[in-house]
């Protein structure tokens, strides 16, 4: 009875795990360049029971034999992040930049440090530097980038041209071998162990563009439902578990 309760209760963590992250990913359905997330989910390691057999004269240690496996519930092992790129939206803005290279990353300078987006939804500060959303600074190969002004051109290669001035920088774009590396930090940002961030190789920037999220709404409210449906069961399992062992207390062991 008691193990049906903690069974009932790792099955809402999951639910709740899961309702956490599809609300999260539908939350961002309209943010640029946002990687959807999804929980892993697998059963408790199964808990052998043993039977102690009895010591006879000539054994020095315990003999087991297996009677039987039994099983504790789910838990959610880790949330994962889909990389797949979204589509690429034209704007016409000369600040937004999108990039085609699936796992390449520009880098912005945080109050926390450096961290790497996918979002190139950017705009220029009073100071005339690039910045993203959050008025975080863009960095390329020699520090912030400064345009002054949106009449400068990137090239697909990240290359920074002003009229008149020519090459002013270089987009700072990195890119991951492995991007299971990756840990969200939110506002769309990600850090990585050092020195796992490399030079991109051939990056392709695409200016006046925008990448959208990765997030099929559709798929993502058929889940969401599901998720509910499935908390919602475990919650009445839970309250069917504790009835029996309101019974179990107060009926069956009461004395007659």
């Amino acid at each position: 009875m008691i193990r049906g309760i903690y069974t009932a209760a790792s099955g809402l963590g999951v639910q709740q795990a899961r309702l956490d992250v599809l609300a999260n990913n539908l939350a961002n359905a309209s943010t640029s360049g946002f990687k959807a997330d999804g929980v892993i989910q697998k059963p408790f390691p199964e808990l052998l029971l043993v039977e102690q057999q009895d010591r006879g004269p000539a054994r020095t240690g315990p003999r087991w034999r297996y009677v039987g496996v039994t099983n504790q519930g789910a838990a959610i092992t880790r949330v994962v992040t889909n990389f797949s790129p979204g589509s690429l939206k034209a704007t016409g803005k000369n600040t937004h930049l999108a990039l085609a290279t699936a796992n390449a990353f520009l880098v912005v300078q945080t109050p926390q440090g450096e961290r790497y987006t996918r979002d190139g939804e950017l705009a220029i500060d009073g100071e005339g530097y690039l910045v993203d959303s959050r008025g975080n600074r863009v960095l390329g190969e020699t520090g912030p980038v400064q345009v002054e002004k949106d009449d400068f051109h990137i090239t697909a290669g990240g290359e920074i041209i002003r009229p008149g001035q020519g090459t002013i920088d270089r987009l700072r774009i990195v890119q991951f071998a492995d991007l299971n590396l990756l840990a969200k930090t939110g506002d769309n940002y990600y850090t990585a162990p050092a020195g796992s961030a490399q030079p991109a190789v051939n990056p392709e920037v695409c200016q006046g563009y925008l990448e959208g999220a990765n997030v099929d709404p559709a798929a993502s409210m058929v889940q969401l439902v599901s998720a509910i449906r499935s908390y919602e069961a475990n919650q009445r399992i839970l309250q069917a578990q504790d009835q029996l062992l309101d019974l179990a207390v107060n009926r069956v062991g009461a004395l007659r």
